[in-house]
This record gives C-alpha cells, structure tokens and sequence, in this order.
C-alpha cells in the first residue's frame, strides 16, 4: 500500500508561552531565541520530518539511520541523523509540506517570506536557524576531536555552512595533524574558508599526507601562489601528493607546478629519476641532498620548461629519459613550438624529433618557424610525415637521413604549402 503524503504543516508567528514576556526580547537575544527555535523545531517540524522519513527510500541494506522517534537532542548528537535532519527538512521545504506565514497574516494563510525573513516566534530567518543547528554540530565535531569549539570560525576562516555536508568535510579536518593545520593557515593567508568548497577526496589527501613531506615544501616552493591549490580537485591534489612523493621533487617543479593542468603529467614527472648524494657544507659538514631530473631540465629549458608541462604524460614520460645533449640541440627550437608539436613528434623517439625540426628549418626557414609551425595544417603535415617514414620502416631510415630527407624535398607532398 502506498503511503500516504504528510498533511502540510504552517508555522505562525506565534506561539510564545505565556510566561514569556516581554515578547521583543525572545524575538533578540540570541539565548532565548534559542529556547523557541528548539521548542518549535521540537513540537512542530520534527513530527514532520518523522514522516517525511518514513516515506525517504532507502536501499537494501542501507546504512542511512532514521530519525523518527527520535528527540532533537538525539539528533543533534548524532552527525549523520543531524545531516539526515536538514536534508529532510529541505525536501519538506521544496515540496511545500513546510511553510511559514507571515506577521499580520490570518491564522493559516501562508504568505511567502525571503529566506532573511523572521519566522516563527523565535525571530530568527530561515537561514539563521538553519546556521544554528549546523554550528552547532560542528562545534560537536571540534570537541570530540579534542579541538576547541570556542575556535570554530578560526578553523571555518571566510566560510559560512550553509549545506549539511561540510559537516563531514569539518569532521575530517578536526583529525588533521595539528602541523598540517597550521602550514595550510599559513599558507592560505585568510582563505581558509575556501578549503571547504573542495571535494571530500581533497580533505582524505590532506588527512593522509604527511604536512613536513607535503604541505610544509609546497608552501615553501609555491610562495605567494599557495593559495592557487584551492583550484585544484581531489583527484589532482591526490596525484601531486602521491606522485611528488619527496619533497625534493616539489621543489624542484616550484611554481611550475601551477602550469599543470592534467593530473597524470604531475605523476610522469615523479617518475623521471632522482639520487641522493652526500655534498660538503661548511657549517654542517657532509649532508645528504637530492638531484632530481626535473630541476635539471627545468634548468636546461629555462621558462619554455612549460611547453612539456602542456603536452601529455606519455611525452612527459619519454622527455624523462632526453639526455642533456639531446636537450641542448631541441632547446634551439623551444622557443617556436608548442605542446602539439611535440606530441606529433613524440610518436617517433627522440633523435627523430630533432632531426625534423632540424630538416624543416634548413627548407622552410625561420618564417615558418615563427608563423606556421603550430598551425593545424603544419601539425597535420608532421603527423603526415611521420606515418610516411614509418611506412618506410625507422630501420632503414636513421634519424640523420631523414634530415637530408627533408631538406631534398622529399616530404614535397606534405611540406610544398608551407614555401614561399
């Protein structure tokens, strides 16, 4: 048998007992405020949402709890119910089962309010009272974490809880390592707040990693631009952390890392190599320190470092194991090229990539160069070429043969459009 739609519930504006008095200072202070909001939600809301729950569906074996039969109390001291509270709540709202009347409107006639409306008798808007009951369990949260509850806008910074599963958000980050509390405080620099508008997988980041292996050198390599990670998701944060997994990686990348938008470049640049090695230091003596490959090609390609950073990982991956010879002869063609150059090269190994470039300059000429070269037309002729010298076999065609190739107007077909 279906079950039947819960009759609609108006809340008057009403309702103050009698031994309240005078009625303006339950409608301001916040403390007695507090008294009729409770009993409101209590007497009238909450026999609703009873129903309203009873009528939520619920998958086989669900773990999502039910809130009906129990008091408010019981709600509030429990996170889930809490959350599953508001959420009910929302859907009496929106299906008009919940509704407020206005002062001055007759007994039972509903007069729509904005959300900054007093309602109720308590005085407080709909999103006040909806703000009551949500710091309220994140204060709950704070102290079950051993956090003060006292210092909830501190850890909340510029961030207002409106929706019920920041909640869940906050009960993450109050087990946080205290020092990874304190590097993003000092890194975000007033923007706190704004963590909570990233995905639960970027609060189990944080949880997991370590802040003096994370955090602390990506705050130290970023500088000014920390703040610049709360664009990031989960999913990329996640590769940062666990493809960057030493610090001497994050530091090496420094604000590059800014430049990368693919999360799987950020884990073919952790696959490039790094040592570890002992140097001399006058104060210290011996110490151990890192030489990564990418502060290495970093160095070697200067700013234009960033065209790799814009291709794909597989490029990224092959441009790992370039040696610094093979870097100095492409650096010379950098300048010109971009990241869909390189992914149409990179189908052929590196000494092949060269020598086209090599071959096109010596036929074409600095103007194509600067004009042409990145253009959809040229990128189709490079690709056009490659497939023709595959078809050849790269056996019988070594990567300096195909310079001289090039520059004898043998890739006529593909290249003639680009002559003056």
């Amino acid at each position: 048998m279906a079950k039947e739609r819960p009759d609609p519930v108006v809340i008057e504006p009403g309702g103050g007992k009698l031994w309240e008095f005078p009625d303006v200072l339950w409608r301001k202070i916040p403390a007695l405020q507090a008294i009729r909001l409770r009993r409101t939600v209590s007497e009238q809301i909450l026999p609703l949402l009873y129903r309203v729950d009873n009528l939520f569906p619920r998958a086989k074996n669900s773990n999502l709890p039910h809130i009906r039969g129990m008091s408010l109390e019981d709600i509030e001291a429990d996170l889930s119910c809490t959350v599953l509270a508001l959420h009910m709540f929302d859907i009496a709202m929106e299906q008009k089962l919940l509704s407020f009347a206005g002062a001055g409107a007759k007994k039972g006639k509903n007069k729509k309010l904005a959300r900054n409306a007093p309602v109720g008798s308590c005085g407080m808007s709909l999103d006040q009272a909806r703000r009551y009951f949500l710091e309220g369990a994140a204060r709950k949260i704070l102290e079950k974490a051993g956090h003060d509850p006292k210092k909830l806008e501190e850890m909340l910074g510029n961030y207002e809880l409106k929706d019920p599963s920041s909640l869940h958000k906050l009960k993450l980050m109050a087990t946080f390592d205290p020092l990874t509390i304190t590097e993003l405080k000092e890194g975000l620099r007033g923007h706190m707040g704004k963590l909570f508008e990233r995905d639960e997988e970027y609060f189990r980041v944080l949880k997991k990693a370590k802040p003096t292996n994370f955090l602390r050198p990506l705050r130290n390599a970023l500088g000014k631009g920390f703040p610049k990670i709360l664009e990031w998701d989960g999913t990329f944060i996640k590769a940062v952390c666990e493809g960057l997994e030493h610090s001497a990686k994050i530091a090496a990348l420094g604000h590059f890392l800014l430049e990368i938008d693919d999360p799987e470049i950020v884990r073919a640049l952790g696959r490039w190599p790094m040592e570890e090695t002992v140097v001399k230091d006058k104060v210290k003596g011996k110490k151990k320190t890192y030489i990564t490959r990418i502060s290495q090609v970093r160095v070697l390609l200067g700013e234009e470092f960033v065209i790799l950073l814009k291709s794909n990982a597989s490029v990224v991956d092959q441009a790992g194991q370039w040696t610094d010879e093979e870097i100095e002869r492409i650096k010379f063609f950098v300048g010109y090229i971009n990241a869909d150059v390189i992914e149409a090269l990179s189908e052929l190994p590196f000494a092949y990539c060269v020598n086209i470039l090599e071959g096109m300059w010596g036929l074409l000429g600095r103007s194509y160069m600067e004009e042409q070269v990145t253009t959809p037309e040229s990128i189709i002729a490079i690709k056009s070429m490659i497939a023709k010298i595959k078809d050849m076999g790269v056996d019988s065609t070594p990567p300096e043969k195909v310079k001289g190739l090039i520059e004898g107007k043998f890739f006529d077909e593909q290249l003639a459009q680009f002559m003056e």
